[in-house]
């Protein structure tokens, strides 16, 4: 992900910044028997260096995605940002996923870059549409807003749009212009209106743009995107206070979390997702199922 990389790394002060105010009163809002669902994954899953080491030695690219949803619980789904899935795309992605995997589509740029959100082509229609399709296996589908999206020239036409959302279809909103976070009367309203429409944010903690790291939280159900920087270890220092936060947040009534880990190579990225799993599950005492390792020769869990 080239959004926010930087060369050199060594001058970013990678702290996470407080919570939002408002936080702990949306987590609360939250039914407290329901179980949180805790989901992480990559950002792709049809890498060839993941053959013999998180997919089967000697896997082919048509069992890629099932061996993916063996291993990971979840997956961004960028392909959907540049073409809307047909029906039969998608009945094919929910055949190869195992139960329990969750799908979470990029809204697709012909809407996102869109002044008119491509209602003259009718494309949030066919989209949701192909949400639909997904049935149990839809996660949390986000719109990642380009850079160029400024609160004063796009802001109106982004919340009229956004309050026609169908409420059975989650959404989480990936702000990128300085904008959004510069003008606090901006950010309030912005987070305050996704908050009454019932959207998620998505978080993206990467190097370059440490305002997108803005904590705020409008829904029970929420998106990290995390952007490493080749196994650095800052990488890890970076997930060892994320899993502190998110401690946080489950005490206080998190419901979902959709965790995409990032990397400049897919492998390194699924290798900081093992380490993601095996620190929530020693230091929040869960049980998340983790990855294992495919290396010849190697039975053992990763972990």
């Amino acid at each position: 992900m080239e959004f926010g990389k930087l060369e050199d790394i060594s001058a970013v002060d990678f702290r996470l910044p407080q919570d939002a105010n408002r936080n702990p009163e949306v987590l609360r809002k939250s039914p407290s028997q329901k179980v949180a669902q805790i989901y992480i994954g990559l950002a792709r899953w049809g890498d060839r260096k993941l053959v013999g080491n998180i997919y089967p030695k000697g896997t082919t690219s048509k069992d890629y995605l099932y061996h993916y949803t063996q291993q990971f619980n979840t997956i961004e789904m960028n392909t959907t940002h540049y073409r809307i899935p047909t029906l039969d795309m998608v009945g094919q992605w929910k055949e190869k996923a195992s139960a329990g995997f969750k799908f979470c589509p990029k809204i697709p740029q012909v809407i996102s870059h869109s002044h008119d959100f491509g209602e003259s082509i009718h494309a949030t229609q066919q989209f949701l549409e192909a949400l639909r399709a997904f049935d149990e296996f839809l996660g949390l589908p986000f719109m990642q807003l380009p850079p160029t999206f400024a609160p004063r020239t796009d802001g109106r036409s982004l919340f009229d749009y956004l309050s026609h959302w169908p409420k059975d279809i989650p959404l989480a909103i990936e702000f990128r212009h300085s904008h959004w976070f510069e003008d606090v009367k901006i950010r309030e309203r912005a987070f305050d209106l996704l908050e009454e429409y019932q959207l998620s944010t998505v978080i993206t903690d990467t190097a370059g743009r440490r305002d997108v790291v803005h904590m705020q939280i409008t829904n029970t159900r929420v998106m990290v995107r995390f952007v490493g920087n080749y196994l650095h270890s800052s990488d890890y220092k970076r997930i060892d206070e994320w899993i502190i936060r998110i401690g946080q947040w489950l005490e206080q009534g998190l419901q979902e979390l959709y965790f995409i880990v990032h990397q400049p190579e897919d492998l390194l990225a699924a290798d900081l997702a093992i380490y993601l799993v095996d620190q929530m599950n020693e230091k929040l005492q869960l049980a998340l199922t983790p990855p294992r390792s495919m290396k010849e020769g190697i039975q053992k869990s990763l972990f």
